[in-house]
């Protein structure tokens, strides 16, 4: 929960790889309205990777490094290593029974909620450019091509009857058109997925191909659109806090220490420390970003002024140029001849009036003598 001084922008979450690994798992449903849900319907996803971006020289997809990003990327391969032995540790009935508790406790916020939420969502994950798309299922599909559900380490994925639930929320409260979009948008990264998953659990890539993947999947999120983040995070933070106490969420924290039982103290530990520097590194870049938007607005606001300063300038040296123009003799005797010359004409005009007028009083005078 962020307070209300606080930037909207969705911060990193702790655990790129495991958003990676789970949250295109499934495909999304085509947008119909739902009088039941079938039992193998597929949902839509309310959330997706919103990790930053940073590349490797050895990466086959290079994409721009920056020194103000380099410190975030260096935590989010620290967190996807060190999420990686926990991943393949996950117990499937602990997970999935988890995964049902956390979907009970959101599914208690009022559906209508809920949904705007979620239509927002989707807003969000819509929003990046397609070239952005592009790289990122470049990788993606790199990352799971060589991997088969019967040969390579399966990780647990939600039930499908959370899916479901979901889904009805989505199909009921989100615009049918919204929903063809996203399906539409996000349709090939989840065919890059289709031969390495099961509806229980998906394949784990390599740990130093995850590291790509979620440096790709870091870049995308990089790359969604500022606008429909900010409305995102105005309109959910409050939501959640309003519709979920932390009395109600305390509870969940002893069976989240349960989900991966195998792994060791050192395991967990190291990836909690992870956690925390990628949440400081994406602190950090928020308030250079910050940083960076003020500057801009200062310069435009500099800019701004420099060309009302110059317009002035140019208003004054003019205003300059006529007054001396103006006090120059043969402009002042040039302007006294020009007036006496429009007083002749108008003299000259008011006379040739004047007897144009006495003609013609004399001529309707003789024709009524007659």
């Amino acid at each position: 929960h962020q307070s209300k001084d606080e930037d909207v922008t969705p911060m990193l979450p702790p655990a790129p790889s495991l958003y990676t690994v789970h949250i295109l798992a499934y495909p999304v449903p085509p947008p119909r309205r739902l009088t039941g849900t079938p039992p193998n319907s597929k949902g839509v996803q309310d959330c997706a990777p919103n990790n930053r971006h940073h590349n490797r020289s050895s990466d086959p997809h290079p994409i721009a490094i920056t020194a103000a990003t380099t410190s975030l990327n260096d935590a989010i391969v620290e967190v996807s290593e060190s999420s990686y032995p926990i991943l393949k540790a996950l117990k499937d009935d602990n997970f999935q029974a988890f995964s049902v508790k956390i979907a009970d406790l959101l599914l208690t916020i009022n559906p209508e909620k809920l949904g705007k939420s979620i239509e927002l969502a989707v807003d969000v994950l819509d929003s990046p450019p397609p070239e952005k798309f592009d790289q990122f299922n470049s990788v993606l599909k790199e990352a799971f091509t060589d991997l088969k559900i019967d040969s390579c380490t399966l990780v647990p994925l939600p039930p499908l009857s959370i899916v479901d639930r979901f889904q009805a929320i989505a199909v009921d409260r989100v615009p049918s058109a919204k929903l063809k979009t996203f399906e539409d948008t996000w349709k090939p990264s989840l065919s890059a997925l289709s031969g390495s998953k099961t509806d229980a659990a998906i394949c784990l890539p390599p740990a130093a191909t995850l590291d790509k993947l979620s440096l790709a999947q870091a870049d995308l999120g990089r790359s969604f659109g500022s606008a429909e983040s900010k409305a995102f995070g105005s309109y959910t933070t409050p939501m959640l806090r309003q519709s979920i106490t932390l009395s109600r969420v305390f509870p969940l924290i002893n069976d989240a220490k349960k989900l991966a039982p195998t792994a060791t103290v050192g395991e967990k530990a190291a990836f909690q420390a992870a956690g925390k520097k990628i949440e400081l590194a994406s602190k950090t870049e928020v308030a250079k970003g910050r940083v960076v938007a003020a500057e801009a607005r200062n310069a435009e606001t500099r800019a701004v002024f420099a060309t009302r300063a110059a317009a002035q300038e140019e208003k004054r040296a003019s205003d300059i140029a006529l007054a001396k123009a103006n006090s120059d003799p043969a402009v002042i005797q040039a302007k006294k001849e020009a007036a006496k010359k429009v007083a002749e004409e108008e003299k000259a005009a008011q006379a040739a009036k004047l007897e144009a007028t006495i003609a013609a009083n004399k001529a309707a005078k003789e024709a009524l003598m007659k």
